[in-house]
């Protein structure tokens, strides 16, 4: 019986493991408050944040297109021509180290990160400014982000 138990513990371990969802540009994994489905060179991409899809789209210098965002307080899915977003806030959407190892095998700290300042979406403009009250940053709307996108 015991053996079973643990069996059945693993292979729950297992399948909660494999079921975490990495973004497809950086590797982090992506939190459902901060999740987004975007286009980046006409490839659809699922990416841990709104951020992270703009530092790819400027890096390869394609064309970025929001298909769908999430609500940051909620986690449900949101239109991007109908959502506010809150743009450099102190809330970081992807944790990790801020070390890194150079070649030496030294540590470094690191000066850029792809996915900060972070931009958080909200399904109404209350919530994005009350967020940003709290938390910093500039609140946006969907045409003023959205411009940005398309430069």
């Amino acid at each position: 019986m015991l053996v079973f138990g643990a069996l059945l513990a693993g292979g729950y371990w297992l399948v909660q493991r494999r079921s975490v969802e990495l973004c497809s540009v950086c590797g982090r994994q992506v939190k459902p408050e901060a999740h987004a489905i975007v286009e980046i060179g006409g490839r659809r991409r699922n990416v841990c944040c709104v951020r992270c899809a703009l530092t790819e789209g400027r890096q390869e210098n394609k064309p970025v297109r929001f298909i769908e965002v999430n609500d940051y307080r909620t986690g449900k899915e949101l239109n991007p021509r109908r959502a506010w977003y809150v743009d450099g806030t102190r809330i970081v959407a992807c944790a990790h180290g801020k070390v890194r190892i150079d070649e030496m095998k030294q540590t470094e700290e690191m000066s850029f990160d792809r996915c900060s300042p972070s931009i958080f979406a909200f399904a109404d403009r209350k919530s994005a400014e009350a967020f940003a009250t709290e938390n910093g940053g500039v609140v946006r709307d969907p045409t003023e982000l959205l411009k940005e996108v398309q430069r």
